[in-house]
């Protein structure tokens, strides 16, 4: 039994295994327990994330054609205009309160973000687009935390809405127009000259 536990300790403590156990020198002296290793590469988006990647892509692609906004964010809309302007990526609950307090809806002021800029038009693209919007930014919130079984039925609801989306836009309305073809006309039949000398 000692023997097994020798050999296991030579091959934890061996050549081998000094890289990925022991630190080194250079390590120790150098480095600090706070800092972060330069040389580490991102990791590669998970399918999950390639999915919702390419949803919000053709839900922003409907924004942008529509003339609204694609940045993440809070918007503002000034009374008496269409525009949105870009305020923040990110507000405290705090700041929104203030900011409604010093703008109040009653003198026409709005606030939204960048998902729920669509949400009451009249066009069903932008309605359909919004709420993709928002399905994206709560999965991905909850990705952070702890994925319910709601979260699933989301992001199934989110694949069928987003091909219905993707599909109504792949067919566009035409300018041309198909009419019935016109009644052909008689042909006419030709008199013979001489016929008509006589």
């Amino acid at each position: 039994m000692l023997g097994r536990w020798r050999i296991l300790l030579s091959r934890l403590s061996g050549p081998a295994a000094s890289g990925r156990l022991r630190r080194t020198d250079d390590d120790s002296a150098a480095a600090s327990p706070f800092d972060r290793p330069s040389d580490l590469e991102p990791s590669a988006p998970d399918p999950l994330e390639i999915a919702l990647v390419e949803i919000e892509t053709g839900a922003l692609e409907v924004y942008a054609r529509a003339g609204l906004p694609t940045e993440p964010g809070h918007y503002r809309k000034p009374p008496g205009t269409d525009a949105w302007t870009f305020i923040a990526a990110t507000l405290s609950p705090e700041a929104r309160f203030a900011l409604t307090l010093e703008h109040p809806a009653e003198m026409g002021w709005r606030f939204a973000r960048l998902q729920d800029l669509g949400a009451r038009s009249e066009r069903p693209d932008l309605k359909a687009s919004s709420r993709l919007l928002r399905d994206i930014a709560d999965l991905r919130s909850a990705r952070r935390g702890l994925l319910t079984v709601d979260h699933l039925s989301i992001a199934m609801e989110l694949g069928g809405a987003w091909r219905a989306l993707r599909d109504s836009q792949a067919v566009k309305p035409s300018r041309l127009t198909l009419k019935p073809p016109a009644p052909p006309k008689k042909a006419r039949t030709r008199r013979d000259k001489s016929s008509e000398a006589r």
